[in-house]
This record gives C-alpha cells, structure tokens and sequence, in this order.
C-alpha cells in the first residue's frame, strides 16, 4: 500500500468511526456505511473495502462486528473524540 492509499484508508475509517458516533444506537451495517460515507463524505468504496475496514477496526479494538455490522466501542468513541491516538486513524 503506498502512502496516498495509507491516507486514504485513514480518512476513509475515521469517517466510518464518525458516522457510527453520530448514529443511533452507535451501530450500522457495512452497506449502510457504504452509502453514508459517499452522501455525507463525499467518499467512493465498494461494500467489500467497507467490510475490509471494519474487520480492521475490530482487531484494533474500535468496532465490534456482529454479522454484517459494526457498532462503536468506548475506545472507538474516545478516538472520535479526539481523547485518544490510534496509528493509522
């Protein structure tokens, strides 16, 4: 992976890890994700990147996958927040 598809993965988790904070239940699934991100970021990805970075966000710790969703944990909310760093976030 170079440096520019690195940020763009960077860019493009952080704004899943928003768009579950903002969300009811703190939950969706990856199509849902996949359709929040290109209307409200402005950002393209296949549902399958989607699932990618959300199987990325569980072995860091800031999503917890059941199925075909994620839902926000507190260490994903305190990243969201800005109270904690995460490399690659």
């Amino acid at each position: 992976m170079n440096t520019a598809e690195r940020e763009a993965a960077r860019i493009r988790r952080h704004a899943v890890l928003s768009l579950l904070f903002f969300s009811a239940g703190q939950s969706m699934t990856a199509r849902r994700l996949r359709d929040e991100l290109e209307a409200l970021h402005g950002q393209v990805a296949t549902v399958d990147r989607v699932r990618a970075d959300i199987l990325w966000l569980q072995d860091v710790e800031l999503v917890a996958g059941i199925s075909d969703a994620a839902t926000l944990t507190e260490r994903g909310r305190d990243v969201v927040l800005g109270r904690a760093q995460m490399p690659g976030m």
